[in-house]
């Protein structure tokens, strides 16, 4: 027997997500019901376990990737209004299809509007430290390394306290969901060089650039192709060197 499950994740359904109705409640049971309905018809379609995730992301509308013995098909809530042809689409493009993947981006691009919620504007992002500027530092990185303009949002990070005995930090990520690269405020300090706070934003440049490779259903982000391009950065050697000697100070936030 097939296995499936679904779930929504940071989006309750609302009467704009399926239609008018007089009762708040009937629209979540409409959704949920919906919602099995997709699970069980991809299950069947593809012959696999399969985990549905309705979202609410701005950016990906449509991703699925093997996880736990089963695939997990992550879907924008605007998905959940479609007709069937659009879920046969879906259907197609999980198999291999490229011809689906134009059926799906027209009904994407002719629901966006209505049900994607806007993102935070690059304005309120905090990009001007202290010390260091992040859109200055991402506009030279793209200059030098990217050919030009990359469409991706950087920002300082709330500043965390590290925890007792803590031998690492986090100092960059990046949220492909919302092509946002944050940076570990600890960095925004006079004595931290402008080449390593650049190392760092570099790094989670190419994870823009250069998306995880699926392998034996597993994400691989750092892979040999990654490394390669690591090491194209002006100062990559240098930045290794100095986090070496002041990881301690940064872990002390000071």
């Amino acid at each position: 027997m097939l296995q499936l499950s679904f779930e929504f994740a940071g989006h309750s359904p609302t009467t704009s997500d399926l239609g008018a109705s007089k009762r708040p409640e009937d629209d979540l049971d409409r959704a949920y019901a919906r919602a099995s309905d997709w699970s069980r018809a991809l299950a069947r379609r593809l012959g696999q376990r399969i985990r549905l995730v309705i979202t609410d992301n701005r950016s990906t509308m449509l991703s699925a990737q093997p996880k736990r013995g089963r695939l997990e098909v992550r879907l924008h809530h605007m998905f959940l209004t479609a007709e069937e042809d659009i879920l046969e689409a879906v259907g197609e493009y999980l198999d291999g299809s490229q011809q689906a993947t134009v059926i799906i981006d027209s009904f994407i691009e002719e629901h966006r509007t209505r049900y994607v919620a806007l993102g935070r504007p690059q304005s309120a992002l905090r990009t001007a430290g202290r010390h260091h500027d992040l859109s200055e530092i991402v506009d030279s990185l793209a200059e030098r390394h990217f050919g030009g303009v990359v469409d991706v949002k950087v920002a300082w990070g709330k500043r965390v306290q590290p925890k007792p005995h803590q031998r690492s930090l986090q100092l960059g990520t990046y949220l492909p969901d919302e092509q946002l690269i944050r940076i570990h405020p600890v960095l925004d300090q006079p004595w931290v060089p402008s080449f390593f706070v650049e190392a760092v934003v570099f790094h989670e440049m190419l994870h823009h650039d250069m998306p995880a490779v699926v392998r034996n259903g597993r994400n691989h982000y750092h892979t040999k192709a990654f490394k390669r391009r690591e090491r194209t950065f002006e100062y990559h050697s240098a930045a290794q060197e100095w986090e070496k000697e002041n990881l301690w100070r940064l872990l002390r936030g000071q």
